[in-house]
């Protein structure tokens, strides 16, 4: 092989090995958002949380108004063939209105279990808490016409990430300690309209969205590179 034959040879692939290293470097690592409408991008904390990450992540919204794990089933799929990185599901305000904690823990299992066998990372979030409170100024879960307070739940969904061995966030009792520290007065300020204590003002969604990342840096530290 002559001298100029096996520059060029070392060049190119200098130059073929230098294009892959900077493909590596341009790929956004991907999280992808499951859930309902509290995380959703009409009046859910999944935009603010975007807002929160760096140009390098990008974040693929699925939450939908109105969703339980069994009518995200399909998108839960669709997300999955998009090969995300990481992601994070929180079920739970409208599953509670049809079906009881234990048929939950069989579907949330189901998502983990998909997730895994997709090559994804699932992070599981219990439901962050509505804003009703009582008498005594703190939080106080509903109970009437549902299936089980939000706190079984919330159980639920830590026992099903325990079970899979995989990261668990459980935003139910972080919103729960963050509303009874600020009180009903201040808790207002995030609410939707006057009259909605479940969806997020902006104000709302970004306190929200700050609460999260500060827990997702404990529960899954790779991630800590993500946010601003």
């Amino acid at each position: 092989m002559s001298k100029y034959v096996l520059q060029l040879s070392l060049a190119l692939t200098s130059l073929f090995l230098g294009g892959q290293a900077v493909m590596a470097q341009a790929r956004a690592l991907r999280i992808g958002l499951i859930g309902d409408s509290t995380v959703a991008t009409t009046y859910g904390w999944g935009p603010a949380f975007e807002d929160r990450c760096t140009e390098q992540t990008q974040v693929l919204h699925f939450a939908k108004n109105g969703a339980t794990l069994e009518s995200l089933s399909k998108k839960f799929d669709e997300l999955l063939q998009l090969k995300p990185d990481y992601v994070i599901i929180q079920f739970g305000h409208n599953d509670q209105k049809r079906y009881g904690p234990d048929v939950y823990r069989t579907k949330l299992t189901s998502y983990v279990e998909r997730a895994k066998l997709a090559g994804v990372k699932p992070i599981v979030f219990s439901s962050v808490t509505r804003r009703n409170f009582g008498d005594d100024g703190t939080i106080l879960p509903r109970e009437a016409t549902l299936k089980a307070a939000l706190p079984s739940y919330a159980a639920t969904a830590q026992l099903v990430a325990k079970q899979q061995g995989v990261p668990f966030v459980d935003l139910y009792g972080i919103s729960v300690n963050h509303h009874n520290t600020i009180g009903p007065q201040e808790s207002r300020q995030y609410n939707f309209n006057p009259s909605d204590t479940t969806h997020f003002s902006p104000a709302g969604a970004a306190a929200t969205a700050e609460l999260i990342i500060k827990a997702l840096k404990v529960a899954v530290p790779e991630l800590n590179g993500c946010f601003k």
